[in-house]
């Protein structure tokens, strides 16, 4: 410890670089677990959130409501938002407040003044206060007037924070605030209209842990009320589950960065442990016991162990208090740097590292404690000697198989503690053990085609055969160099080609596969006129209309879908409303999407209500032609009889649903949805954007409320929220090559050192330096740029299968950035062996002659 040596500066340095990882990865991913847990109520609205869809609800279910604690009522829509002095209007989300609004959390405005002062009547005329995004859109300032419904109000304030859009990743246009009191003198809320009514409740203090209790009186109380219940207290819907996979994924991520630098550590171990076996012949000479020996070392690792714990831990808390705030600020979080809960989950990690240190400690400290003194004289002879002697003990042989089962034990149940997400983090750890083991049995099988290469009679230089036989030799570190590169070139990769194919799809393929304009709360009445007047439009080139309302899925086959055994990945389904539709015949985007099971209902059929179902959605949750499916439509059970089952194309965002029923025989208060085609550039000659601005402006002027989506916007959106993925997984699976790395260095140091005499007595003897170098160059070289190959080729094989799996288009494996890594991959490899080659031997004496 005194004289510590490269190998010994190497271990502490990846041990300290993986620990930090480990420690910030596994603490900010549940420090913003538990703040999206503790915001839920913020970011509900409430401790109980209840919606319904088309309808208010009833003075009997809101008395009945009242019962357990405070209330609020709230409406929410999207509509088109024009100033008086603009012509043009813009898709705005609208939402209607009561007096008590908000229950938790604190609306704040840019004058921080009161919500009600801002919305309260003054000379007859409403407030508004609207998000900043509004104003420059339509160029208005505080104090204007915008028509909201026919009913003017005046720009009262504007928001800046606003307690249930924390976690709204996607929003169709800026958000308007009005009373509700004001929203009942509008037309907006009419029953054919796509407007969300919320009932949020703030719980007793004594009541909010029986929320499940309260869940289940509303219930057995209103059974066909059709309401989208959420309680506070199981997290945020939607973004529990996108929170659960990336926080796991990010733990992973982090602990496979520990696992790859552990063969760093295990190299810089033995560097070690063999620079100093003169030392440990002379302690045996002298009359130490192995067992003595073996402590010696073993109190050396844990002291280093120790010392790299600590400085691990106080740059993450460090890395921490810098990252915090950015994260708080990027997900609107009341996030802080606790430093007793971040020591408290430190200790799993300390654990983990402990368990993990010991397991790759074991062998090299079992052959550097069982030196003899004749290793003074006879080191190579003696230590070959020595190894076979333990092997032939079945007590030690069983003893070892123990330890090492019950570390490797602790270390997957400690792994899945630390990436927390259930049964899935085993899967996610094995997934990794598969992916080491893959590149192991690689790395054998580059060793024995290096050995037989090696004794083959080919015209190979005197350099690369030694190289191939390095590589080969029993003690070379290949198999750690190339599990290390061959992981992580992987990861990056399947991330780089992913990003690339999934990009061309977001920026490329949806484009050109989906509408330029969407109309939706269109009024029935008026859906045949506004068909007639696009169609009419030179530059429209298709026109598809479907009704479209809300309905709730509650029993399929008479079982409560509440009793149901539905997998995660399609809760969506079952847990609200979800919007269908109904027809004759399959329209336009139901002829893309083909019929798998059963067939279309013939038009004026009269053998009751029928439907068409997803059939991925039908397979997870069991359903198959013939099944019936209850539908609460406008607080009204209906039951359905599935008919046929179609493959979805949810990647090409179509007018499609999920739930198409056969026409209704009584008539259902409803909207129409349309969506438009437009002619490309090349057929118009003009700008796409003048020609969706055109189109849009015409329709508008003769339907001037109904809420249009331009298509084109809302996918620079997606394309925004993909790269910030993109970015962030970049930025992970970069810290995975940075360990890998440091796998390579510490390999390389481990081969330099046991090598560099003997190539320095070549070098006396006159061989050449650059020939030396060479060897160290082709060694290296051959071992990554294997590995790095393999690992673009599973890689760019992962990021095509994930990019079929989402429906994306998959192009041409895209040779420059492939032909991009072979080439840095290649330098790497060739590169640092010489260079290390070089730092190695000049130490040696003999060789600068």
């Amino acid at each position: 410890m005194r004289q510590p040596g490269i190998g010994l500066w190497s271990l502490f340095a990846t041990l300290v670089f993986a620990i930090t990882v480990l420690a910030v990865c596994t603490n900010l991913t549940q420090t913003i677990r538990d703040a999206t847990l503790q915001s839920a109520q913020q970011t509900i609205g409430g401790d109980i959130s209840l919606r319904l869809f088309h309808r208010t609800p009833t003075p009997e279910e809101i008395a009945f409501l009242e019962r357990f604690g405070q209330l609020s009522l709230t409406a929410e829509q999207r509509i088109m938002v024009a100033s008086e002095n603009e012509s043009t209007s813009i898709l705005a989300e609208m939402k209607a407040v009561d007096g008590t609004y908000p229950l938790y959390g604190d609306l704040v405005l840019s004058s921080n003044s009161s919500i009600k002062t801002a919305l309260a009547v003054r000379d007859g005329m409403p407030g508004t206060i609207v998000a900043s995004s509004l104003l420059d859109t339509l160029h208005l300032r505080l104090g204007d007037q915008v028509t909201l419904g026919g009913q003017a109000f005046i720009i009262r304030d504007v928001i800046k924070t606003e307690p249930e859009r924390s976690f709204r990743l996607f929003s169709l246009g800026p958000r308007i605030i009005i009373s509700s009191n004001a929203f009942q003198t509008t037309n907006l809320g009419t029953t054919q209209s796509q407007v969300y009514w919320y009932a949020r409740l703030r719980l007793d203090p004594n009541k909010r842990a029986q929320s499940g209790q309260i869940i289940e009186a509303i219930e057995t109380k209103f059974p066909d009320a059709g309401w989208r219940i959420v309680n506070a207290a199981n997290g945020i819907p939607g973004i529990e589950r996108i929170n659960d996979f990336a926080m796991a994924f990010v733990s992973l991520i982090g602990i496979a960065i520990f696992v790859i630098c552990a063969t760093a550590m295990q190299n810089a171990l033995r560097a070690d442990l063999d620079q100093r076996q003169p030392r440990f012949a002379m302690l045996r000479s002298m009359g130490a016991t192995r067992q003595q020996v073996l402590g010696a070392i073993a109190a050396q690792i844990g002291c280093v162990t120790l010392l790299a714990l600590v400085t691990g831990g106080v740059l993450s808390l460090m890395i921490e208090y810098f990252a915090m705030p950015v994260f708080a600020n990027m997900a609107e979080l009341d996030i802080a740097v606790s430093v007793p809960a971040s020591l408290s989950r430190f200790g799993a990690v300390a654990l983990f590292v402990v368990l993990l240190i010991a397991l790759i400690s074991i062998s090299p400290l079992t052959k550097a404690s069982i030196t003899s003194p004749s290793a003074l004289f006879r080191h190579q002879l003696a230590r070959h000697m020595a190894l076979p002697q333990t092997s032939t003990k079945p007590r030690q042989t069983a003893i070892s198989a123990l330890l090492y089962g019950g570390i490797l034990t602790a270390l997957l149940s400690i792994s899945s503690k630390l990436i927390g997400f259930g049964w899935f983090s085993v899967v996610l750890i094995v997934g990794l053990i598969c992916c080491l083991i893959l590149f192991a049995v690689i790395s054998v099988g580059l060793r024995r085609g290096c050995r037989y290469l090696s004794t083959r009679s080919y015209n190979l230089p005197p350099s690369v055969r030694l190289a191939l036989r390095n590589i080969a030799r029993p003690g070379a570190p290949t198999l750690t160099v190339m599990t290390s590169i061959g992981l992580s070139v992987t990861c990056l990769m399947a991330v780089v080609l992913f990003a690339i194919q999934a990009g061309h799809h977001l920026t490329s393929t949806l484009p050109s596969d989906t509408p330029d304009l969407v109309f939706f709360d269109l009024p029935p009445e008026d859906g045949p006129s506004f068909r007639a007047t696009a169609e009419a439009m030179a530059a429209v080139t298709g026109v598809d209309q479907m009704p479209f309302m809300h309905g709730r899925v509650t029993h399929i086959n008479q079982t409560p879908i509440s009793q149901m055994n539905v997998p995660r990945r399609y809760q969506w389904f079952v847990r609200g409303d979800r919007g269908l539709s109904w027809t004759d015949h399959p329209h336009k985007a139901a002829q893309d999407n083909r019929v798998v099971t059963g067939e279309w209902w013939r038009t004026g059929h009269d053998a009751g209500r029928l439907a068409s179902l997803d059939a991925d959605i039908a397979h997870a949750l069991g359903i198959t032609v013939g099944d019936q499916i209850t539908l609460n439509m406008l607080g009204k059970p209906q039951q359905v009889m599935i008919a046929n089952l179609r493959k979805i194309d949810w990647t090409r965002l179509a007018l499609d649903f999920p739930i198409v029923l056969s026409p209704p025989t009584e008539p259902i208060p409803h909207g129409l949805i349309s969506t438009l085609d437009l002619r490309k550039v090349a057929d118009t000659g003009l700008d796409k954007a003048k020609t969706v601005t055109s189109v849009q402006s015409a329709l508008q002027q003769q339907f001037p409320n109904v809420p249009t989506i331009r298509v084109k916007d809302v996918l620079v959106k997606l394309q925004m929220l993909f790269d910030q993925v993109v970015i962030a997984m970049m930025a992970l699976t970069l810290l995975v090559t940075a360990g890998a790395c440091l796998v390579v260095v510490s390999g390389l140091i481990a081969l330099r050192q046991g090598t560099a005499q003997e190539l320095a007595m070549l070098r006396a003897l006159g061989v050449r330096p650059r020939q030396i170098n060479s060897i160290a160059a082709w060694e290296t070289g051959i071992s990554v740029a294997g590995s790095g190959f393999v690992g673009i080729l599973l890689g760019g094989g992962i990021a095509t299968l994930a990019a079929h799996a989402i429906g994306a288009e998959v192009i041409a494996f895209p040779g420059m950035a492939a032909g991009g890594a072979m080439l840095m991959v290649t330098l790497l490899g060739f590169g640092a062996g010489g260079l290390l080659q070089r730092v190695a031997l000049s130490r040696q004496q003999g060789w600068r002659g």
